[in-house]
């Protein structure tokens, strides 16, 4: 049984290798999966959504998906390049056990040469007692034993650099594969963002459909109204001091592009009742709370995009929209100043950007005049 161990360690470990690879190559088969799946569903809900914000909205969440799912390839690359680096000095650690193994194996095999070529087997008969017999059979079992160890030694080294060296193998496979799949489907989001943008200019150059876009966005602002009227009776409210009436930090940095009230589109002459402003920021910038408070809605809402809901207490309440991501969730508590999301265009026609809006007592009021100057 001695003898088989040696063959047996080996056997496992090239067995273990190709199983290794397959354990690798799924993890990224099933990120792939797990990515096709989100992005599928954000299509379906996207074509859920008719006239011109269920377009817009398809586009959006569809844009919105695929740059997650670019983001979670290129995390996974990372990882998977970590383990690299570790895998490849686990086979370089095994290599040198090897090379050691081999050089103690050619030295043995020589001098186990010399022994026979010196007459090493006939000296075992040529005892002259039992004795000295024995003594020459027990050294030559002790010589036999450290060889068998020798040789497992050799064999598990062998098996071990071997499974080092196909893990090293399947993980630079994953992190190509990661690459290639990355950047593939961040293309993919430049292509969607370009189709965005011609979608969004070509619907802004018919006046027909602009009049309807006003209808739906003023209807997006009465479902809006009605949802933050209905929350205090259904959420209990934050406790806290509320907002400080001009003296409240910005969420973001930027120009107000857009303000409170009634706005006339100069071009077609349509006419929105805003109950928010618009700032102009640049794409990916994080966007803060104003004050700290709970967490009452995260997620899309037809009309603006990704959005957060928070209430600060004292009957304040603050709405911002069009975000790229969403950072907290429905039930946080955050604190003033924590990022909640970041800059982005989803619902949006006028580009990257900050809707903004602050209710008082579940009344809208102009944001620039709590914001600090």
């Amino acid at each position: 049984m001695r003898r088989a161990r040696p063959y047996a360690l080996l056997l496992a470990a090239l067995l273990f290798a190709p199983a290794l690879a397959r354990a690798q190559s799924s993890r990224l088969e099933q990120l792939r999966s797990e990515i096709e799946a989100r992005e599928a569903k954000a299509r379906e809900l996207g074509k859920q959504a008719d006239g011109y914000l269920g377009e817009i909205e398809a586009v959006d969440r569809e844009l919105a998906e695929t740059r997650k799912g670019a983001k979670l390839l290129r995390e996974r690359e990372r990882d998977a390049g970590r383990e690299l680096v570790e895998a490849r000095r686990g086979a370089e650690q095994a290599g040198r056990a090897l090379s050691a193994t081999q050089k103690g194996l050619e030295a043995r095999l020589v001098a186990l040469y010399k022994w026979d070529a010196t007459g090493g087997r006939s000296s075992l008969f040529s005892a002259t007692d039992f004795m000295s017999f024995t003594r020459r059979r027990e050294g030559l079992a002790r010589i036999v034993e450290d060889d068998r160890a020798l040789f497992a030694r050799h064999a598990r080294a062998r098996a071990e650099f071997q499974a080092s060296r196909e893990r090293s193998e399947a993980l630079l496979r994953e992190v190509a594969e990661a690459r290639q799949e990355a950047s593939t489907r961040e293309q993919r989001a430049r292509e969607k963002l370009v189709q965005r943008r011609n979608l969004v200019a070509i619907l802004k150059t018919r006046a027909a459909r602009e009049e309807k876009a006003a209808a739906e966005l003023r209807s997006a602002a009465a479902h809006l109204e009605e949802t933050l009227r209905r929350m205090p009776a259904t959420v209990a409210p934050a406790h806290g001091p509320g907002l400080a009436r001009g003296n409240t930090p910005r969420p973001v940095a930027g120009k107000v592009r857009a303000g409170f009230g009634r706005q006339i589109d100069r071009e077609f002459k349509t006419a929105t009742l805003r109950t928010g402003i618009e700032i102009a920021a640049p794409a990916g910038a994080p966007v803060a709370a104003i004050a700290s408070g709970r967490v009452l809605f995260a997620g899309w809402f037809r009309g603006y995009g990704q959005m957060v809901i928070l209430d600060h207490g004292g009957g304040d309440l603050s709405v911002s929209g069009y975000l790229d991501d969403i950072r907290v969730a429905a039930g946080d508590s955050v604190a003033a100043g924590q990022p909640i999301g970041s800059v982005g265009e989803t619902g949006s026609s006028s580009g990257p950007g900050l809707y903004f809006e602050i209710r008082h007592d579940g009344k809208a009021v102009d944001p620039l005049l709590w914001l600090a100057k």
